[in-house]
């Protein structure tokens, strides 16, 4: 009779075969792990961008729909400001006056409010006052919207249905124009990232 047989060993080359493979399964499991996470925050930064951009156009939506006929006085002298203003020569895209204003604290103030936007380095900036009728020493609250902003247009329709690019239309009486809104405001903003978004605001009554 043989005796018992003798338990067998690994070779030394069957264990360096072994340690390679668990080398390469694990640097396959990490690269996957590692591109797993580059993709979710892609996913993040993609979702938290296209959630910026809609806040931004939601709230250029709500400003130009509760356009509300109130002037404001020049910064210096007794002269206005219209209700909406677009001009040529200024450095804003537009400049309005808007209704709904939420004051959920109270505070002492109406619920009119004075925005401006404008484009900096690419960036659209929203600018308040706390007041409708500010002063040189009245600093406006600004706010940073977007970044990546390539063009922003603004266009305007008429009574007459005519679209014009400059607000308050040139044939009307100083008066008159301080208190007159359009019919309608479409906005166009051509993102770096997006391209072009459309919008198109009827303006109630």
């Amino acid at each position: 009779m043989t005796g018992p047989r003798r338990a067998r060993g690994f070779t030394l080359l069957e264990i360096l075969v072994a340690m390679v493979i668990l080398a390469v399964m694990g640097l396959m499991a990490y690269r996957g792990v590692s591109e797993a996470r580059v993709a979710v925050a892609n996913a993040e930064s993609h979702l938290e961008r296209l959630r910026a951009v809609q806040r931004s156009v939601q709230l250029m939506v709500t400003d130009f729909r509760t356009l509300t006929r109130r002037p404001v006085r020049e910064p210096i002298g007794d002269g206005q400001r219209a209700t909406l203003l677009r001009d040529p020569n200024s450095v804003a895209l537009i400049e309005l006056s808007h209704g709904g204003w939420p004051n959920g604290a109270g505070t002492p103030r109406g619920t009119a409010q004075r925005v401006v936007y404008r484009i900096e380095d690419g960036k659209l900036l929203r600018e308040h006052w706390t007041v409708m009728d500010p002063t040189l020493a009245t600093q406006p609250v600004r706010r940073e919207l977007l970044d990546g902003v390539e063009r922003v247009e603004i266009r305007y329709l008429t009574s007459g249905r005519e679209w014009i690019a400059d607000w308050p239309p040139f044939n009307n009486t100083a008066d008159l124009g301080f208190y007159m809104r359009p019919l309608a405001i479409e906005f166009t903003l051509v993102l770096a990232d997006f391209g072009e978004i459309r919008r198109l605001v009827e303006v109630p009554g």
